[in-house]
């Protein structure tokens, strides 16, 4: 989960040939350019803050829920051969995505969910997806809603993760760590995503259809898949009494307080293709900070509380036109 939204509202996220199931190792994916494949995101979050000061503060919404869910179209670009980048072009785009959005203050009756269904547009999101995992390049996300944006990034950040694991070449059994800082805007400075990954085993598993109601049902015939199981806790390396980040100094502002989270994510990669079947997620984290003038006056004491909870699935029959007319 991107820990940007914990604080959103206080103040201002190689290739190889496929291998045969036989062999102990996840097969690099092959890239086709012109094959489109498709994802169904879903993503679920939840926000509370509670806020203390002697200041008069404008009202907030300070309790927020949204529920993004859609399907997100995936095609293989040609590479292009008038740069020295190396990895797989990649271009991405939602259709029939649709976003419930909630935000009240405390204490008061929420009035109808601003319910919207965005309709494909042409709103494409290009991306480059490095041999190392990481993905680059990113044009066009900035042209989607926030919430949308934030269902992009949970497909974006599981097909990179998925395929660092098969560049690595991971084998049954094998675990692994790895610490990441958090890159994300935050008032606490020096957080670090400590990681412990392992390739757990291999079990049946199958991508989903949509029928003609447009509801999802797994796909009978079944595959073998690795899952890889990853738990990942936000540690903080700064000072609970000084954890002011620069950007924060810069502004004449002084943030002191503690931050912690945790996540488990699973993922199901298939042992015959390398492509990514299916990924869950779920996220809870706590900020509890103090923001005030670097002189010690102004102070504003916030406590956070977030969750989140996402699946992205390999769709492999949409029984209905993906690009409706107008």
């Amino acid at each position: 989960m991107n820990f940007r939204h914990l604080i959103s509202t206080i103040v201002l996220s190689t290739l190889t040939a496929p291998l045969t199931s036989a062999q102990k190792t996840i097969p690099v994916p092959t890239w086709k350019p012109g094959s489109i494949s498709y994802y169904s995101v879903h993503l679920k979050t939840s926000r509370d803050i509670k806020t203390k000061s002697a200041m008069a503060l404008p009202e907030v919404p300070n309790e927020a829920k949204i529920d993004v869910s859609g399907i997100l179209q995936v095609e293989i670009l040609a590479p292009d051969i008038t740069t020295k980048f190396p990895g797989v072009r990649l271009r991405t785009h939602f259709f029939y995505l649709s976003s419930d959005i909630s935000a009240v203050q405390r204490g008061k009756k929420p009035d109808q969910s601003n319910l919207e269904r965005t309709p494909a547009d042409a709103k494409n999101v290009d991306c480059l997806l490095q041999p190392d995992g990481q993905i680059t390049q990113i044009t066009g996300l900035d042209a989607l809603a926030a919430e949308q944006q934030d269902a992009w990034r949970e497909w974006a950040s599981h097909l990179s993760t998925a395929f660092l694991i098969e560049t690595e070449t991971r084998k049954s059994g094998s675990k692994w760590n790895s610490e990441q800082p958090e890159t994300s805007p935050s008032p606490i400075s020096e957080l670090f995503w400590q990681k412990k990954s392992q390739y757990v085993h291999d079990e049946p598993c199958a991508p989903v259809k949509y029928n003609s109601a447009r509801q999802t049902e797994r796909v009978p015939n079944s595959e073998s898949c690795a899952v890889i199981l990853t738990t990942a806790s936000l540690v903080q390396k700064s000072s609970q009494q000084d954890a002011t980040p620069q950007d924060y100094k810069l502004r004449n502002l002084r943030t002191r307080g503690t931050a912690k989270g945790a996540n488990e994510i699973i993922l199901y990669i298939s042992r015959k293709t390398g492509q990514l079947i299916r990924a869950t997620q779920n996220a809870k984290q706590q900020m509890d900070v103090q923001i005030a003038l670097a002189d010690g006056t102004n102070q504003v004491h916030y406590e956070v509380t977030a969750s989140a909870n996402s699946a992205v699935e390999l769709v492999t029959e949409l029984p209905f036109n993906p690009h409706p007319n107008p």
